[in-house]
């Protein structure tokens, strides 16, 4: 039996052309290494899971991601879910050798969100850093509901 040459397919290779896909792509189907395993994903979605803190990486807008999940990660006193300066210093100093994270959303009101992490995403104007806005920061940290923000960012995490 001959398989098919789809380099040689004139309809595919049009395709391609109109495409502008000049090389041949390739599939990964699963790599471990960047993406969850369903042990994973199950873990994440009962409770909080042990993680590397150099395994975290922000998304393009500044959303904490482990692996190619977004994720909150419990550090202390506080819950980032996002890239924020905090997290990175920790980072960058070697102190957040592991980090706790979840997909949970149960358990996002255990511990106040990182002031830090609504300065990365930019929300309603939060600014950490400017304390001559400081009524207005914290009737905003007074209102915000991690859980509510997680779940409108991102719909695949629902609430049991």
């Amino acid at each position: 039996m001959k398989l098919l040459d789809f380099n040689e397919d004139d309809v595919l290779n049009q395709l391609r052309a109109n495409m502008g896909a000049e090389q041949l792509g390739t599939f990964e189907l699963f790599n471990p290494l960047k993406h969850l395993s369903w042990q994973d994903r199950q873990s994440l979605a009962q409770d909080w899971l042990s993680v590397k803190g150099n395994a975290l990486h922000p998304a393009a807008d500044q959303v904490l991601y482990f692996k190619n999940s977004p994720v909150v990660a419990k550090s202390n006193d506080k819950l980032h879910f996002a890239y924020c300066d905090e997290i990175k210093k920790s980072i960058a100093n070697g102190q957040l050798n592991e980090i706790d994270v979840t997909t949970k959303v149960e358990l996002l009101s255990e511990k106040p969100p990182c002031e830090f992490c609504l300065h990365a995403m930019k929300y309603q104007g939060y600014d950490a850093y400017r304390h001559r806005h400081q009524q207005y920061n914290e009737g905003i940290l007074k209102s915000f509901h991690l859980s509510r923000y997680f779940t409108d960012l991102h719909p695949e995490f629902k609430v049991e």
